[in-house]
């Protein structure tokens, strides 16, 4: 797991979500998530939206 993973499973924590998923996108596009943790976000944003 890595910084940026962990920072934005905190904010879905605490249900900060407001236009984290475009910024999980950028995250993704940029390399600083995995694919796995890409998905594995999402998963727990989904409920959230």
């Amino acid at each position: 797991m890595n910084t940026v993973f962990n920072l934005c499973k905190l904010l879905i924590d605490r249900g900060r979500t407001d236009g984290l998923q475009d910024k999980m996108d950028v995250y993704l596009a940029a390399d600083r998530l995995t694919p796995e943790e890409y998905q594995e976000l999402a998963g727990l944003l989904a409920p959230e939206q």
